[in-house]
């Protein structure tokens, strides 16, 4: 049950953030989708560690995403940037940080150097997504 209502608060999150790009509410409707579905893999692959996680949800987030726009011919940047939010690890850099400030400067290292691998992880599920997507899409 719990797995279920913070997908949906990330589903409205990205909704949400998908409205501030000027999209239709119907694409905000499936911003907020796509937000939802990358949540639950984020959540459902947590086992695996928090990088491979990441990196898997950022995946199907930019596979979702650009197969959508590419059926509704809209941008992809709004479904993938609202659904990408509730990923970027700003919790994890504010730790850091706080870790830092409190003279704990090694937690803050380690903390920082994993929001940074965070990070890596989604811009690489994104390009990957980019590229499975120009091979699906190809025209002849």
């Amino acid at each position: 049950m719990n797995l279920i209502v913070q997908s949906l608060i990330a589903g409205l999150a990205s909704g949400s953030f998908t409205l501030l790009y000027n999209a239709k509410p119907f694409d905000a409707i499936l911003g907020g989708s796509i937000g939802f579905m990358g949540w639950l893999i984020y959540s459902l692959t947590f086992g695996y560690g928090i990088i491979a996680s990441t990196l898997l949800a950022a995946l199907g987030i930019g596979l979702a995403g650009r197969i959508l726009s590419r059926i509704r011919h809209i941008p992809s940047q709004p479904l993938i940037v609202g659904g990408i939010v509730v990923l970027v690890p700003g919790f994890t850099a504010f730790k850091a940080m706080n870790a830092f400030v409190s003279g704990n400067s090694v937690q803050g290292t380690t903390m920082m150097l994993n929001a940074f691998l965070m990070a890596a992880s989604i811009g690489t599920g994104l390009v990957v997504s980019v590229a499975i997507t120009a091979i699906i899409f190809r025209k002849k």
